[in-house]
């Protein structure tokens, strides 16, 4: 058995997994104190005792725990070097992490937990190139090669998110402009049909921003559904930062398979048959009619089962 902690800016979402991937409790919990180490740490500690009192084993089952942070993670070293949602900088998390729960621990990028999980027992399974992307309020992303992670010096590998893709777009939160993700994100979308609400381009958007006062992403998606031309203009543009990207990274790594979640994949088809345009137009000729983008199977249990396959292969090898 396997404890795991999903670590983000506001929630942490923990659970305990076995060795085959099946998960025997999980929780939601929103952090008590936001970005501070040692309230978090010691909040890892109870809800590790909550959760082998809930599910009556005794914790001498408990084999090691996996750790997912949204940051640059060492993870041989078991070392964070940044995490910017937490205000984490250079913290030797692993040896932290001990001093409270008292198994050994492994931490890892939460996008790269999420691939992960995606290989193990998701849209991933019995392929060991993967490239995995996460499609939310940002964009995120995991690269295993021959069944491991590539982390990257510092980290830094699968930040997918911040390619550069526009020249004159607009500022991203890295503080570099025209990023993947301020093209291609769910937030990307909302910001575009904000501004087509507003320039009166869309008189359905407008409409939806009188009643809710705001655009959402998943606003455009089923405007674009309805055929409401801003904002297929929109989604098709997303698709094609997605899809161009996609194929020059292929270009470098060709992965059997290209696994795209997070919650703007749950637009479906409608989004993927435009990424596949896009990504058929600027990849090998040769690749066109291959399937080789599939959406994820494990939706928001991706990281979870991911965290559990780390701690397997970290005592396997340690």
């Amino acid at each position: 058995m396997y404890l795991c902690f999903d670590l983000g800016g506001t929630n942490i979402k923990a659970g305990i997994i076995d060795e085959v991937g099946n998960i025997h409790i999980k929780k939601n919990i929103p952090t008590k104190v936001e970005g501070n180490l040692e309230g978090v740490l010691q909040q890892f500690k109870e809800i590790a005792e909550m959760l082998i009192q809930e599910t009556n084993i005794n914790s001498e089952q408990i084999r090691g725990i996996g750790l997912g942070v949204p940051g640059f993670v060492e993870m041989e070293e078991g070392f964070i070097t940044e995490a910017v949602n937490l205000g984490w900088h250079d913290v030797p998390i692993s040896k932290k992490l001990a001093e409270y729960v008292h198994y050994p621990s492994f931490v890892i990028n939460d996008a790269n937990a999420a691939a992960l999980g995606e290989m193990w027992r998701g849209a991933g399974q019995n392929h060991k190139d993967l490239l995995c992307i996460t499609l939310g309020t940002g964009i995120g992303g995991g690269v295993i090669v021959n069944g491991r992670i590539h982390n990257g010096t510092g980290g830094y590998a699968g930040e997918i998110g911040h390619i550069h893709v526009k020249q004159d777009g607009r500022q991203c939160n890295c503080g570099k402009i025209g990023c993947l993700e301020t093209e291609a994100s769910a937030n990307a979308l909302a910001y575009y049909g904000e501004k087509a609400a507003a320039d009166g381009e869309s008189a359905l958007l407008a409409s939806i921003r009188e009643k809710t006062g705001s655009v959402t992403s998943k606003d455009v998606v089923d405007a674009a559904r309805q055929g409401d031309a801003a904002s297929l203009r929109i989604l098709d543009t997303a698709a094609y930062y997605l899809g161009r990207t996609l194929a020059n990274i292929y270009m470098v790594i060709a992965p059997k398979r290209i696994v795209i979640g997070g919650g703007l994949a749950a637009a479906g088809d409608i989004l993927f048959d435009l990424i596949n345009k896009w990504f058929n137009a600027y990849s090998f000729e040769h690749l066109k009619g291959q399937h080789i983008i599939f959406p994820a199977e494990l939706g928001n249990d991706a990281g979870m089962i991911g965290l559990a396959k780390l701690v397997d292969a970290g005592l396997q090898t340690s």
